[in-house]
């Protein structure tokens, strides 16, 4: 059972990946709306973008009824059975499954959705999102007391919202946008779509960094018992890889973005290796943000 509850943070981490994925198709799509003015182009790429969000939503269905059934089997010693009353406790009742139901209850919906021409009515796909976003505040700290009220489930969604904003429609752009974009008369269209996305991403980053020192300023509780925690650890990790993301978002704005802007030579093939270092570490800091979420708080 042990090696099954250590799957944990690997189930939770690949739910942070598609959450922020699907956030970041809402944004990727708009971009390419705005900014993609060849119907030869445009029309394959919002057919790709479909392609991919509906089997993601579907995966985020499986994934929390895994988070669920890890979540049971945390609270079983060796050789115990599944029981009603131990599910119903764990998934029905508690403040944490509540939460949990309306996760899967939603990604179930939006799976739907999007499978269906209702996929097109972007009200109701952003809604379906705000909604699994809310639920997920309530599966973490951010429930717990060391805050007044609902402010830290507020914090930790608009954390989520700003991820998904800046990283999730910078990993959406890459995978649908930019395997289409390779020749040197796209250049002009993918200056303009870096350019309309810094504006994303500058929003995004703002809300992470913010919402993330807030929590990060309550959790700590004392610079001793955090630097001794393992979750201050994680964060340092954390903190460290999105230093780097922060570093090359600016790089790709002043001067990657310019260079577009001007047609230079070997912009496009800057930019692509920058922003696949800048995911990458993306996804360094959701598989951080993953264990910090099951980790002790300082002083716990």
């Amino acid at each position: 059972m042990l090696h099954l509850l250590a799957l944990y943070p690997l189930v939770r981490g690949v739910f942070y990946v598609g959450l922020l994925l699907l956030i970041g198709s809402q944004g990727a799509d708009k971009l390419i709306m705005a900014e993609v003015s060849n119907p030869v182009q445009r029309v394959p790429m919002r057919r790709a973008l479909q392609a991919l969000v509906q089997p993601l939503a579907l995966l985020m269905v499986v994934f929390i009824l895994a988070r669920g059934l890890l979540q049971v089997l945390s609270f079983l010693d060796p050789g115990d059975p599944i029981t009603w009353p131990l599910v119903e406790a764990a998934l029905v009742t508690s403040g944490w499954g509540i939460a949990w139901l309306t996760a899967l209850v939603a990604s179930a919906l939006l799976a739907i959705v999007l499978a269906t021409h209702l996929g097109t009515r972007r009200w109701l796909v952003v809604t379906l999102l705000l909604v699994l976003i809310a639920a997920q505040t309530g599966t973490g700290h951010a429930g717990g007391s060391q805050w007044p009220g609902p402010t830290g489930r507020l914090l930790d969604g608009l954390h989520l919202a700003g991820a998904g904003t800046w990283l999730g429609t910078l990993g959406m752009l890459t995978a649908i946008a930019m395997p289409q974009l390779r020749d040197d008369s796209d250049v002009p269209v993918v200056a303009a779509l870096i350019h309309r996305f810094s504006w994303y991403a500058r929003t995004g980053a703002l809300l992470v960094v913010i919402s993330g020192l807030t929590a990060t300023l309550v959790y700590a509780r004392s610079p001793g018992l955090f630097i001794h925690s393992t979750w201050g650890h994680f964060l340092l990790v954390k903190l460290a890889a999105m230093t780097g993301v922060l570093g090359l978002g600016w790089y790709n704005w002043r001067r990657v973005t310019p260079e577009l802007q001007a047609a230079s030579c070997g912009a496009t093939a800057r930019l692509r290796r920058a922003v696949r270092i800048e995911l990458a570490l993306g996804v360094v800091m959701l598989a951080v943000t993953a264990l910090l979420v099951v980790s002790p708080l300082p002083g716990e």
